[in-house]
């Protein structure tokens, strides 16, 4: 160690490379060449000089045609047309069409003709009583089960009609009402008479009620001569089928709902 007098000898420290993260080295995230590079990364490629120039490209194919086009122009020409195309106009051309002569109208307006409105045929909304529900059918029940439903008007079968009104002591000619509370019959003409009394204004509100109630327990009723051909015996032929039995029951069964809405 002689010849080393006067040499100050120091030792450094070794540098650490920075390599963690939030460091400062400089790395390559997206490379831009290479086999690493997969379809979408070369799509997304951003342009590295700022402004090439046309002849920066290297085109593997040439551009345009070699000769010019039998059509009679160039290459890269535009092929649509130069003027448009005009379209047809909902308005026609003058020539077309015979215009009507001008009318010199007065100015005042007395000359001319009101038209009424026309009225309405349907009655409105409010004449509709919606709040009142059909009557139901009256239907025979076993045990909470709808077997049948009940003709509107009862059919009485017999070999006689032995039916007789209780006011004019005639026999009903067609359908007339029965009271099975007293086994008794009205004709329709008797029952309109009774029913025009009930809406006199001179009857009494006790009298009008009584007479309502006694109303009410006639229920439409008829012989069995629409259907049946007794010729005064307990046999019976019948006149009609029973389809259209079935089907003239289905209908009144149907309007008598609506009659005893409206009453």
């Amino acid at each position: 160690m002689e010849g080393m007098e006067g040499f100050e000898y120091m030792v450094n420290p070794p540098e650490l490379p920075k390599i963690a993260f939030g460091t400062s080295l400089h790395r390559e995230v997206m490379p831009t060449s290479g086999p690493c590079m997969d379809s979408f990364m070369r799509s997304h490629q951003v342009e590295g000089r700022e402004f090439p120039g046309p002849l920066d490209y290297d085109c593997a194919k040439s551009i345009g045609f070699k000769y010019p086009s039998n059509a009679g122009f160039s290459a890269l020409a535009n092929k649509t047309p130069r003027l448009p195309v005009i379209r047809e106009q909902m308005i026609p051309p003058l020539g077309t069409y015979e215009p009507t002569p001008w009318i010199l109208r007065a100015g005042y307006t007395f000359d001319k003709q009101w038209v009424r409105a026309p009225k309405w045929v349907t009655p409105g909304p409010s004449t509709y009583s919606i709040h009142n529900k059909y009557p139901n059918y009256q239907i025979e029940t076993a045990f909470g089960s709808r077997r049948i439903i009940w003709p509107a008007v009862v059919v009485f079968c017999g070999p006689y009609n032995s039916a007789q009104c209780l006011t004019c002591h005639q026999r009903p000619i067609g359908d007339y009402f029965h009271s099975f509370a007293n086994d008794k019959d009205m004709c329709r003409k008797c029952m309109h008479v009774e029913q025009d009394i009930i809406k006199n204004c001179s009857l009494g509100v006790v009298e009008r009620c009584i007479k309502r109630r006694e109303m009410k327990q006639y229920v439409p009723a008829r012989y069995c001569d629409f259907f049946h051909d007794h010729g005064g015996t307990s046999a019976k032929t019948e006149l009609t089928t029973r389809k259209q039995l079935r089907d003239k029951i289905r209908v009144e069964n149907y309007l008598y709902r609506l009659t005893q809405k409206l009453e």
